[in-house]
């Protein structure tokens, strides 16, 4: 009880369907009579998957609160999963919480079971074709062949047949499997008999409309030559012409008594545990009890045309909020966002822990934080409120669902099984042209709101994925760089020293209006991230000749100088379809072309000028720089001076020109990273 209000909540699966709307606001308007107020928690799937979906719906039951909780109502037949009913349950139990169990197949321990008595409106409807029509030759249409239900209706039919000494075959039986493809089939055997059945009986209201397709195709008249019945009163029935004679749920009738059951629960030291509310029989048009009229048409297709134009509209609205939610960054945006889509006055409540950027896993044992963000989703000045509130009080203030008639509509917030929070939404019914557009309106913003949140967290995912992998590469190519260190010393800081000279250059060049466009952000970060394998083709050289001490002779230096192709050739072989193409050419080329000439006296290729790349260009400075300021085994170390007056002598000749400019003209920088280089060796 909440201020002196008793509370029902209603567990429900899929709230959006026509026969679960007919009862939902029919029973907040009979509860609100007697004092109560009903909190409907909807699930947006039946659970009977059983995946990872429906274990992140099921959470939503975690919320129910006994502590103010004085009743729950379970639509049985909507949640297709025993195991979440029976947690339902034993909670209530546990907590002393009366249930009751609506149109349920079972009968757990402890509950209080409700179901509806079809027999006698049946019985009704058949006799009313015999006893006040005087019909005698009435075909009926089953569904499944062996169905409890459908056999249980048949069995009827036949045993009023029998009473009136009206003749009857199997031949006048037909299963139609409940829906309309089955019904086609059965109806073309009638159509073939020789004569017109004059009535035709069908279990359902789904095989009555096709049965009344039919016949309309073959210009058979309803009434006039033959009658249809069916059973159910859906929603569609109202759409169709003529209007169906059913048997059809009173649902308002149906609401009061549930309140009834209720207040006698709470009241009453003992009560049954088993009760039943009869079906109402309802002759209409197509038996000719009530007359066709052109009203009821025109109200039927003025209906149906606005219901396609709001279903059209709404899908609209929801494609607006997909688009704009693929660029969240944060929970304000989903909020902001949420506010102009949601369909009624409400809250939208996430977990403590949840943050769109970097979210944290749920554990098993805590779905909902103790504590919940509750983001304002009113139009009013509260729009953009924000309060923290304990998960199980469900709401910031209660006042504002006692101030209204609408029901309390709580949904679960989730990607597949992992929970972020829930929404709280009051379906005011005079918001659309009826209850049921709401609720449709909701559950179709509670979906597209979990889809476009688990779409935002899997491209969040598969960007630190991708992160992931990228380290990864980049770890293999450091490794490359590391087995080539471990044979020879020299070559291993090499590399960490020419890809550091070759940073700072490049950085430069990049502002410089002829190499601008080609120095993109993403070519530099590929040439720095290539440059560490630049000399990977020594790993097939010889130890002896890669240490030795003195001066090569021809042979071992034609042998060293193999190391380009074979570098190139190591490349192409381990990243390709590992690496982008991009980065692939860069790594290739810079290994490859390293040793070139501007003037064509170089090697692999005696490529010559601008048929050298770019980028081998640039690292062919870098790598003499740092072998002319380097000791090796067979030589001292130049002093910078040295270094850079012998790369000047070498312009046009070794170096492209204008890039060893560039390179002179850094000089400072150059010389500051060479002295932090070789600090660092000390």
């Amino acid at each position: 009880m909440i201020q002196n209000k008793k509370i029902a909540a209603v567990c429900v699966a899929e709230m959006q369907n026509d026969d679960i709307q007919s009862i939902l606001y029919p029973l907040n308007e009979a509860l609100s009579e007697i004092g109560w107020r009903m909190i409907i928690f909807d699930s947006c799937t039946d659970f009977f998957l059983k995946n990872a979906f429906d274990e992140g719906e099921a959470h939503l039951f975690q919320l129910l609160n006994h502590d103010y909780i004085d009743a729950i109502l379970i639509m049985s037949r909507t949640i297709k999963n025993d195991e979440i009913q029976n947690q339902i349950i034993n909670r209530a139990r546990q907590n002393g919480t009366p249930v009751l169990l609506i149109d349920s197949d079972t009968r757990p321990e402890g509950t209080i079971q409700i179901s509806f008595d079809e027999s006698d409106a049946f019985e009704r409807l058949v006799l009313h074709l015999v006893e006040d029509h005087h019909f005698t030759r009435i075909n009926c249409i089953a569904g499944i062949k062996d169905n409890p239900i459908s056999e249980h209706r048949v069995q009827i039919f036949r045993e009023i047949l029998a009473d009136h000494n009206i003749p009857f075959d199997e031949s006048q039986l037909g299963y139609g499997n409940f829906y309309a493809q089955p019904t086609r089939k059965v109806m073309e055997t009638f159509l073939q008999q020789a004569e017109l059945p004059e009535a035709i009986v069908c279990i359902n209201d789904s095989m009555a409309i096709t049965v009344c397709d039919i016949l309309s195709e073959n210009n058979i008249a309803i009434p006039e030559q033959v009658t249809v019945t069916g059973f159910d009163g859906i929603e569609q029935e109202k759409c169709n012409y003529p209007r169906i004679t059913t048997c059809r749920r009173d649902m308002d009738a149906f609401a009061r008594y549930v309140g009834e059951i209720l207040e006698q629960i709470l009241q009453a030291s003992t009560h049954e545990t088993h009760y039943t509310f009869p079906y109402t029989f309802d002759p209409s048009e197509s038996c000719g009890c009530r007359q066709c009229r052109m009203l009821n048409i025109n109200r039927s297709i003025n209906t149906l045309y606005a219901q396609m134009n709001d279903s059209v509209n709404y899908n609209r609205s929801m494609n607006n909020m997909n688009a704009k939610m693929t660029n969240l960054k944060s929970i304000t945006d989903l909020h902001t966002i949420s506010r102009y889509y949601i369909p009624f006055d409400g809250y939208i409540c996430t977990n403590a822990d949840f943050d769109i950027q970097d979210h944290l896993e749920p554990s098993d044992d805590l779905v909902f934080t103790p504590v919940v963000d509750a983001k304002f989703c009113f139009d009013d000045l509260n729009y953009n409120k924000s309060l923290p509130i304990q998960s199980g009080e469900l709401i910031p203030d209660w006042s504002a669902f006692f101030a209204q008639p609408a029901p309390l509509v709580i949904s679960c917030l989730h990607h597949q099984q992992e929970v972020y929070g829930y929404t709280a939404i009051f379906a005011d019914r005079s918001r659309y042209q009826g209850y049921g557009y709401g609720l449709h309106r909701m559950q179709r913003f509670v979906s597209n709101l979990n889809n476009c949140i688990g779409m935002y967290l899997q491209k969040n995912n598969l960007q630190a994925s991708n992160k992931k992998l990228r380290d990864v590469q980049n770890k293999i190519i450091v490794s490359f760089a590391d087995l080539v260190e471990s044979r020879d010393t020299c070559t291993g800081q090499h590399i960490k020293r020419t890809s550091e000279y070759l940073r700072i250059l490049v950085q430069y060049m990049a502002t410089m209006p002829k190499y601008s466009e080609l120095l993109t952000k993403k070519y530099q970060t590929l040439m720095c991230k290539a440059a560490p394998l630049h000399d990977i083709g020594k790993i097939k050289v010889s130890d002896v000749i890669l240490n030795k001490p003195g001066r090569l002779d021809n042979d071992e230096f034609e042998k060293i100088k193999c190391h380009a192709l074979e570098g190139s050739e190591i490349i192409r072989d381990t990243l390709t379809n590992i690496e982008d193409n991009d980065y692939l050419q860069i790594a290739h080329d810079m290994a490859l072309f390293h040793h070139e000439k501007w003037d064509g006296s170089g090697y692999p290729c005696h490529l010559c000028g601008e048929e050298i790349p770019l980028c081998a260009r640039i690292m062919a400075i870098v790598d003499v720089f740092d072998a002319l300021t380097s000791k090796r085994i067979y030589k001292e170390a130049y002093s910078a001076d040295q270094a850079f007056r012998i790369l000047e002598e070498s312009s046009g000749s070794h170096f492209d020109p204008e890039v060893l400019a560039a390179f002179l003209t850094i000089r400072p920088e150059i010389e500051k990273a060479l002295y932090n280089n070789h600090k660092a060796q000390v």
